[in-house]
């Protein structure tokens, strides 16, 4: 009304009805005990009360509209925050072209990704401090829904002057007792690891594990997708029986995930395919 000067001009603009506008300023000015509007046969204009009321109004109504823009754009996935946890294996091999095709199509959306060996992202996911998580399954959760997404063999991984690197065959699990075995977070897990003498090293960062085999020091077990693939010093072997390392999406059953979450997640599920056929791994 103090913009348009008449009642009816600002219904029409507010696409309200006269009297609906009326008795709205009406309501305000019995709530405030002051009158805003001075009303004449024919105008309506600003009291004093009002005029100095008018601008901090207009700056809430901007406000208002910027929170109801800021919302409807989060729940469209146009901007919001994703935290998400993998093990490193995924997180460099198999995220890179997956993340830049999700930046892509949600260049509003800020992502935080951690690498961590599988029992630290199933932990992450299970105290809340991530959307979700790509790993193994550590340890079967009830509280934890886990989305099987890929299979990936596991092979002997050693130094290249290693007794073991010289075989071209396969090599048989029982072949690791007559060695020096360095555990990890991945073959602790194993079926066929259990039947393995107690191993007095554990290295469970992947990166540290590399540093000590390129030293010679022992043997160890990894999922394909995990061994380096540029390196001269080090080789693997296909292991028998053959063993997988089955992948998850991992997320809370209790949780309601953000629609920038499930926009990530949805772009998981259909870029992975692509690149698990890269790395020529089996989806499950």
């Amino acid at each position: 009304m103090a913009n348009e000067g008449s009642f009816n001009r600002a219904a029409e603009k507010l696409s309200r009805t006269q009297p609906a506008i009326t008795l709205a300023v009406k309501q305000l000015e019995e709530f405030v005990g002051l009158k805003l509007l001075q009303r004449t046969t024919r105008n309506v204009s600003t009291t004093a009360e009002g005029e100095n009321f008018l601008p901090i109004a207009e700056r809430l109504l901007r406000d208002f509209d910027s929170a109801i823009y800021d919302l409807r754009a989060t729940a469209e996935g146009r901007s919001g925050y994703v935290s998400m946890a993998a093990v490193p294996s995924v997180a460099t091999n198999l995220l890179p072209d997956i993340i830049k095709t999700f930046a892509t199509e949600f260049p509003g959306i800020n992502l935080h990704l951690d690498d961590d060996s599988s029992r630290g992202v199933q932990g992450r996911v299970e105290r809340n401090e991530v959307d979700f998580g790509i790993g193994s399954m550590w340890n079967p959760n009830k509280l934890l829904e886990f989305t099987p997404l890929f299979a990936d063999k596991l092979e002997l991984i050693c130094h290249r002057d290693h007794p073991l690197a010289q075989s071209t065959g396969m090599i048989g699990w029982e072949q690791l007792n007559k060695v020096t075995f360095l555990d990890t977070g991945v073959t602790k897990a194993l079926r066929a690891r259990q039947d393995l003498g107690e191993s007095k090293f554990d290295f469970p960062n992947i990166t540290t594990l590399i540093a000590m085999l390129r030293s010679n020091l022992g043997v160890s077990v990894l999922p394909s997708l995990a061994i380096p693939k540029s390196s001269d010093d080090l080789v693997s072997r296909p292991l028998t029986p053959t063993e997988s390392s089955e992948i998850y999406l991992i997320t809370r059953n209790d949780w309601a995930l953000s629609p920038a979450a499930e926009a990530m997640i949805e772009t998981i599920i259909r870029e992975s395919p692509q690149q698990v056929a890269k790395y020529g791994l089996t989806i499950l």
